[in-house]
């Protein structure tokens, strides 16, 4: 590819996920019918620059910076699969960033990166994509050939962006926006917030257990009532006379039977930050994404605790506040 100056600049929201993970899996819904989850997008993002190189080789910035005479060198899956998925096997320069690490956190880093690298390398090189539901879809198949297991949901979240019902079945995923209002919506920030745990996980081992555990008698029922609860998590959120005080209630529901169908969900050290939290006030929180560590979300009924609670945790832990974000993934400057 001849030397045109090319630069294009990207980023993809994180996510939380209310209720339902696990029903995302194509082996679960596929099975019973149809999974169901609630997520939403937040401020946090991961950003991606892709542009020409004045010469031939390829150079990835990440954790380390490689440089190599061709894409197929390149170390970093992600980065490696999407640049030769579009071709772009030589003179080309990709730098990622990210708000938080971009890998085990449990907020969907890892699709939020490539969603933007996908978006990025077919703009670049003219080959547009035909809507939203296409980078999601293709989002998800070069996770696979990099090697990530695990559900769809992350793509649709972070592509689509902002608050979602999104369904799962044979036909496919429908995303939905969830129907609350801005006083919800305040309600929801000002008793929402993250900690982090201080472990980022390996997710490829514990959700190739989560995979294997729907089909398991004793541990698929635990899928299906997770379904169900995030059908009450999205009733509780857009019925007009609900409580939203029954979503710290929803969450620790939600986490007991995240447990309960793999047993690489939790640890002793997170059980004691989760109890601890719960000792002080919060009615209720998980751990997101597979587990085994990254970031708990936690609720509190009262603002002013939530405040207090995040003093004392600093300096052992970090805790950032939640505010939920309409952006999916998105181009914010591009040379041509």
């Amino acid at each position: 590819m001849l030397y045109n100056k090319r630069h294009i600049y990207l980023r993809s929201p994180l996510r939380i996920s209310f209720a339902g993970g696990g029903t995302d899996l194509e082996s679960y819904y596929q099975n019973e019918g149809s999974g169901h989850v609630v997520s939403s997008t937040i401020d946090l993002y991961n950003y991606v620059t892709i542009k020409d190189m004045f010469d031939s080789n390829v150079r990835v910035h990440h954790a380390e910076i490689e440089t190599e005479s061709i894409a197929s060198r390149i170390k970093h899956p992600y980065s490696r699969t999407a640049l030769e998925h579009f071709g772009m096997f030589k003179g080309a320069e990709v730098i990622l960033t990210s708000d938080v690490m971009t890998t085990g956190s449990g907020l969907g880093a890892s699709s939020a990166m490539m969603s933007s690298l996908i978006l990025g390398c077919s703009r670049l090189r003219d080959k547009k994509l035909k809507d939203k539901t296409e980078l999601a879809e293709l989002t998800y198949r070069l996770e696979s050939e990099a090697g990530t297991v695990g559900g769809r949901q992350d793509q649709y979240a972070t592509v689509f962006g902002g608050f979602n019902s999104i369904t799962f079945d044979k036909k496919g995923v429908r995303v939905r926006k969830v129907r609350i209002s801005p006083d919800k919506l305040k309600h929801l920030e000002d008793r929402l917030f993250l900690v982090f745990t201080n472990m980022a996980r390996e997710i490829r081992v514990i959700q190739t257990n989560l995979g294997k555990n729907i089909f398991n008698e004793s541990k698929r029922k635990y899928f299906t009532e997770l379904k169900d609860l995030s059908y009450e998590f999205l009733n509780t959120l857009e019925s007009g006379n609900s409580k939203l005080n029954d979503i710290g209630r929803l969450l620790h529901e939600s986490w007991e039977l995240k447990k309960s169908t793999n047993n690489g969900t939790s640890n002793p050290f997170i059980d004691q930050l989760y109890d601890s939290l719960r000792k002080k006030g919060v009615t209720g929180g998980k751990i997101l994404g597979a587990g085994g560590g990254g970031f708990l979300l936690a609720y509190t009924k009262d603002p002013r605790l939530k405040a207090k609670l995040k003093y004392e945790l600093y300096p052992n832990f970090i805790a950032l506040d939640v505010k939920l974000s309409s952006k999916g993934t998105e181009i914010l400057w591009k040379s041509f």
